[in-house]
């Protein structure tokens, strides 16, 4: 439940406890302020706020009974009540009759504050009318103090002691305030400081973690987001790694497969070179097999051009009009004259197609033949390599089916599926880039189809494949 929660709501919370906090302690503290105030007024410790106000009701009275005297300027002795206490006779406009001056400023309206009392700032006024001939001639203004500070001024402890009391409210909330927000920083902080370290294992490389222990939704959400990019990072950080191993390996058997052909050109050439001013000497077969070595160097450059075109997933076939019958005779008399001298080996091309041409990359379904062709003949010493390809007709598409199988070796990997995986080397051809079978399956992926492989069972190895036409 408590990951359940959000931020937005945390503080919300936050401002809640905080004035409940503030509002009740504060409540509290009223409560024992008028205690203590009513506790030390009783025992004559400290005066209370309206402390003087007994002193203006005994003078209201001795103002009421010496009416006519006060009228012609006898006054009252104030000062035998307070020294605190002011008193100041003004007429009926204001204006100054007896008495001290300046009691009260002008904004007050004599007329409407009469019989009145008058709290501003720490003083009371009071108005008390003077009569003569049965009419209000003058008033009587009093002025005395009022409040818990100005009447105590010389108790500084108590006064203190008040003061913070009255501003407690602001103090509780600031104080709250800092309490609870450190407290939910406290919360919050953990959470970045899982984070940050996350981060570190990230910086240093290593992504063999996950986030875990986040609260709240907000932190939850970012969790699953970092944990998310952690994986993305390992998987990335693995396939690059892989990829930089392939690569190594690449260069170290693109270099052999060059270096076995080269080798056996140059042999070749050493040996016309000594025997060719022997009688009856005949050059054909050193020619003959520094034509195949030459293929075979052509064949691995084309591979690795045709590499990284293929492997673009938006890598654009060129589709046109192909008479596959007539490309399929010109392959097998290829791939016939490649075997002229090796009487052992029998080609078979089994073609049964229902059309005359067939919309097609021409270019790249050769390449795909030539690579499941050539592995044939590289493994086969006698026998048969036989190609059967036929045509089927399913719904609006039509799909051209390639078979090719061999009576060699066969496959030595039971998991015949990492054949077509790049820079694949079987067991027993381990010094080869590996790269025609990957390259097939890309292009007979690129015409809509499937490649696959299985070892036969009286020995040897097939390939099938199939691809859609393409359209127009």
């Amino acid at each position: 439940m408590k990951n359940n929660k959000t931020i937005k709501r945390d503080f919300y919370l936050l401002v809640v406890k905080v004035v409940l906090a503030t509002a009740i302690t504060s409540a509290f503290t009223y409560i024992c302020i008028i205690y203590l105030v009513m506790t030390l007024t009783t025992n004559h410790v400290v005066k209370p706020t309206n402390y003087f106000v007994k002193d203006l009701d005994l003078i209201e009275k001795k103002v009421k009974e010496n009416e006519e005297a006060i009228f012609k300027g006898r006054l009252i002795p104030i000062h035998r009540y307070s020294e605190k206490i002011k008193g100041e006779v003004v007429d009926i406009s204001g204006k100054h009759l007896y008495g001290d001056r300046e009691i009260i400023d002008g904004q007050v309206d004599i007329s409407q504050s009469i019989n009145r009392e008058i709290v501003k700032g720490s003083y009371v006024y009071r108005f008390i009318p003077v009569q003569h001939d049965n009419a209000i001639q003058a008033v009587y203004v009093l002025k005395a103090p009022f409040g818990f500070i100005i009447n105590n001024q010389n108790r500084f402890g108590a006064v203190l002691i008040y003061a913070l009391l009255l501003i407690s409210p602001l103090i509780f909330f600031i104080v709250y305030l800092i309490f609870f927000t450190s407290r939910l920083y406290k919360s919050l902080f953990h959470n970045v400081r899982l984070l940050l370290q996350a981060s570190d294992h990230i910086a240093s490389g290593d992504f063999d973690f996950q986030v875990s222990g986040l609260k709240r939704k907000e932190f939850m959400k970012i969790q699953d987001s970092f944990n998310t990019m952690i994986s993305a990072l390992k998987e990335m950080v693995e396939r690059l790694a892989k990829t930089d191993d392939e690569r190594r390996m690449m260069v170290s058997s693109i270099a052999h497969d060059i270096r076995t052909p080269l080798t056996v050109i140059q042999g070749q050439i050493d040996l016309i070179q000594d025997l060719r001013k022997l009688d009856h000497f005949d050059v054909t077969p050193h020619l003959e097999i520094i034509r195949k070595n030459c293929g075979k160097m052509t064949m691995l450059t084309d591979n690795l051009s045709l590499l990284y075109k293929v492997e673009n997933d938006h890598f654009s076939l060129n589709g046109k009009e192909v008479d596959v019958r007539q490309i399929l005779e010109e392959k097998k008399r290829e791939i016939t004259t490649m075997v002229y001298h090796q009487k052992s080996i029998n080609i078979c091309f089994d073609v049964n197609l229902q059309k005359s041409s067939y919309i097609l990359d021409e270019a790249m379904l050769m390449r795909v033949l030539d690579n499941i062709l050539y592995n044939s003949l590289r493994f086969t010493k006698s026998g048969e390599i036989k190609l059967e390809v036929h045509d089927e007709k399913e719904g609006d598409e039509r799909k051209i089916y390639f078979r090719c199988s061999d009576t060699g070796t066969g496959f030595k990997e039971s998991d015949t599926s990492l054949l077509f995986q790049p820079f694949y080397q079987d067991q027993q051809y381990k010094h080869h880039v590996g790269l025609g079978l990957y390259i097939a399956k890309r292009i007979v992926n690129h015409h809509g189809g499937e490649i696959w492989a299985y070892n036969n069972e009286k020995g040897g190895a097939t390939v099938e494949f199939y691809i859609q036409e393409l359209a127009d």
